[in-house]
């Protein structure tokens, strides 16, 4: 395997109201778009893996990832947070003999990102490198991790990304990247309709009747 994309997507949404993973952009859930940049990212690029960290107990979603080109995994029940799960798919990568040369760590909640800009970022890595993208001076996801600092992710627990960046900040290189969309990362209802409403991006438009937490079928077949 020369590169992982991992999506973290193990989060409750407790600040949404509902489970953000299923709600509607043009018909779709957001974690299916987000998994569509990254399908189309890794079709570009050589030997590249998907791996998609869910809860623990996550039927809904496992069931509609059932036949998509990714690896599910199921986050540890406990510790729970965005570290926990991050550690847990490295730890998983490195049991079955994966040792890629840098892994794209991905948000669930971050559909409008370009396929363009994981690349760019996945082609910047260096083993000994940590690729973090700018867009108008400030830094967003996704964030390519070189090899060397696989074993300091499987470290850790609650914390995320950034106590790697913290702790290896010399290794740390800005990558700028025409896309506003690394910083729109969606936590609350406002945030979802900020992002789909307003057109922020000159290409999503949302539906009179999107709502935050929607089911849709078409995850799930």
């Amino acid at each position: 395997m020369e590169y992982s994309i991992v999506v973290l997507a193990a989060g409750y949404s407790h600040r949404f109201g509902g489970d953000k993973r299923l709600a509607s952009i043009q018909g779709e859930p957001m974690l299916l778009r987000t998994l569509q940049a990254t399908m189309a990212a890794a079709s570009t690029l050589e030997d590249t893996q998907i791996q998609v960290v869910i809860r623990a107990r996550d039927p809904v979603i496992a069931n509609g990832l059932r036949n998509m080109p990714v690896q599910v995994l199921h986050a540890p029940v406990w510790p729970v947070g965005i570290g926990a799960s991050l550690a847990f798919c490295v730890e998983q990568l490195q049991r079955q003999g994966a040792n890629p040369r840098a892994v794209l760590v991905c948000l669930g909640d971050m559909p409008f990102v370009e396929p363009e800009t994981m690349v760019t970022l996945l082609q910047s890595a260096r083993e000994d490198r940590i690729c973090v993208p700018v867009c108008a001076g400030t830094r967003g996801y996704p964030i390519a991790i070189g090899r060397r600092y696989l074993t300091a992710l499987s470290r850790l627990r609650r914390s995320g990304v950034e106590k790697v960046l913290r702790i290896y900040s010399d290794a740390v290189y800005d990558v700028e990247v025409p896309d506003p969309a690394i910083n729109c990362d969606i936590n609350r209802p406002d945030d979802f309709h900020a992002a789909v409403r307003q057109d922020l991006f000159g290409k999503i438009f949302a539906s009179p009747d999107t709502a935050p937490g929607e089911r849709l079928p078409s995850l799930l077949e």
